[in-house]
């Protein structure tokens, strides 16, 4: 049940705030600055804060960014409890969300009236600014600052970023200069502390040791540009048009295979023949790949052959059996001997078998 009234309050005392705020706007927008014929006055054009999600991180940041647009935008905010929701309009989400809907049902109260509006404090947003530190800020700054700038590094930041950044927690760190410069060192990358230290008088100041970062980060940087520059212009020498690469080439003969000059070249005055085992043209029956079929294809060839054909099958069939022998005088002999078993073929019977030898 308490918690039901306290839902109540905070709805009533939102509703509250929104009548509010939308009386004041309307007043503004009736009101006419005196002496003022034309528009109204505009200050700057300033970006309004980010969003604030309670992180102690950027607490600081967003404070700040709210005092900046403040001071230059001075005459949109004539009220406290404007400047007060303005702000609190940004805080909307998580922790930053809640501490928003406390403090404007917070506004609601006695406490309110006492400590802001009857203050004596001479920018009463500052009190309110104090309460987000409290809330969301670093409770120890200093401690924060020293572990940060011992564990800072460059990385891929430019020189510009980097020293900024290191200011910001040296700054906070309470360092003195020596301490500074040391961990300034520690912070850069290996390349270009190399650079720094080869030096002949090194900076003694920690604003010197900025300078002269910056300066040889810059040259370091203009020469890779100048390396990329000149490795661009050089790439055409090299180059070559696609037609002066790809030019036609002469076909050439494919080359014969270097022949053995021993090698007998018996059937090179002939033309075409025929296996006398298998019947197919184009090799010898000493070569046949069907050597199965021999022996019938021999007999039929003999028996049904002319006395030309039976005369060249057996100076074939008795040169191979000779030539396994090894000799080539052999060959000759036997075709010399050839006519003479012709008598003998015809008057045997065509159905004799053929004396074949191996």
């Amino acid at each position: 049940m308490i918690q039901i009234q306290q839902l109540v309050n905070s709805v009533t005392a939102l509703q509250n705030t929104i009548h509010q705020q939308n009386a004041v706007i309307q007043q503004l927008q009736a009101q006419q600055p005196v002496g003022n014929t034309g528009g109204p006055s505009r200050g700057p054009k300033m970006a309004v804060p980010p969003i604030y999600n309670g992180t102690m991180a950027t607490c600081e940041g967003f404070i700040n960014s709210c005092r900046l647009y403040m001071s230059a935008k001075p005459h949109e905010f004539p009220m406290l409890w404007i400047k007060i929701t303005w702000v609190l309009g940004f805080m909307q989400t998580r922790m930053a969300q809640l501490f928003r809907d406390h403090f404007l049902a917070y506004m609601n109260t006695p406490e309110y009236q006492t400590q802001y509006e009857e203050s004596v404090e001479l920018d009463k947003i500052e009190l309110l600014y104090r309460n987000i530190y409290k809330a969301f800020g670093d409770p120890n700054k200093q401690a924060t600052a020293i572990q940060e700038i011992t564990m800072i590094k460059q990385g891929s930041k430019s020189r510009e970023e980097h020293v900024q950044s290191f200011k910001q927690l040296y700054m906070r760190s309470g360092y003195g200069e020596t301490a500074g410069i040391h961990e300034f060192k520690q912070s850069l990358n290996s390349p270009l502390l190399d650079k720094c230290m080869a030096v002949p008088e090194l900076p003694v100041t920690l604003e010197k040791w900025y300078k002269l970062v910056i300066r040889l980060d810059c040259q370091w940087r203009q020469a890779v540009a100048e390396r990329k520059q000149f490795a661009a212009r050089g790439a055409p020498r090299n180059w070559q048009p696609l037609t002066n690469r790809q030019q036609p080439q002469q076909q050439r003969p494919p080359v014969q295979p270097a022949r053995d000059p021993n090698a007998m070249q018996v059937d090179q005055s002939r033309g075409s023949f025929r296996c006398y085992n298998c019947g197919q043209p184009g090799h010898m029956a000493r070569i046949c790949p069907n050597p199965h079929q021999q022996q019938t294809r021999l007999m039929s060839a003999w028996n049904n052959g002319t006395d030309d054909e039976r005369n060249e099958l057996w100076r074939m069939v008795a040169g191979r059996g000779e030539q396994t022998g090894g000799g080539v005088a052999r060959i000759k002999e036997v075709t010399d001997m050839a006519p003479a078993m012709i008598p003998v073929a015809q008057t045997a019977p065509h159905s004799q078998g053929f004396p074949f030898r191996q």
